[in-house]
């Protein structure tokens, strides 16, 4: 009776030792990143219909993306908030752009037209160079035309490649 229970034991012992050698092997696949299948997908530029992503390009010290006004009005665009899920996040500034009929902090934007928006200085959540990252877009907007001027936002989302 003892002989039949040893072999059981050694029967299992191989087998858990196999599994732990399969494991440290795919453990070591995705630590050195051979199982990073994300460098696979196309960089994508994902914003709501009202404003469309025609273009953008992410460098180490920068984010440009040019963007089409679809919302059928003339608006101010109040502030632009960037950010990811990285520990900390990402920051960047707004660069100057030229006023139109808004406030001072803001600018406008006329409807049906493309513009240009650099966001500079960008640091911190993981955006170095020659590595994919996602960042996460927030444009506080509302319309020059509308009596009460409620505030709307439309977010969007860059996944790329930051390019140096």
């Amino acid at each position: 009776m003892h002989k039949k229970s040893q072999v059981a034991l050694e029967f299992l012992t191989t087998y858990a030792w196999a599994f732990v050698a399969i494991s440290v092997t795919i453990a070591a696949l995705y630590y050195f990143g051979a199982l990073d299948f994300s460098r696979y997908l196309p960089q994508s530029c994902i914003f709501p219909s009202q404003l469309k992503c025609l273009d953008f390009s992410m460098n180490p010290s920068e984010i440009r993306i040019n963007l089409l006004n679809n919302i059928g009005e003339n608006i101010c665009i109040k502030s632009i908030q960037v950010t990811n899920d990285a520990t900390p996040p990402v920051s960047c500034t707004l660069q100057p752009i030229p006023q139109g009929s808004c406030q001072s902090s803001e600018f406008y934007w006329a409807q049906s037209t493309e513009k240009d928006i650099v966001l500079a200085s960008c640091s911190g959540g993981a955006y170095l160079s020659n590595q994919r990252a996602e960042v996460k877009i927030s444009l506080r907007y509302y319309a020059i035309n509308t009596p009460s001027k409620p505030v709307h936002l439309v977010s969007g989302k860059i996944n790329g490649k930051v390019t140096s």
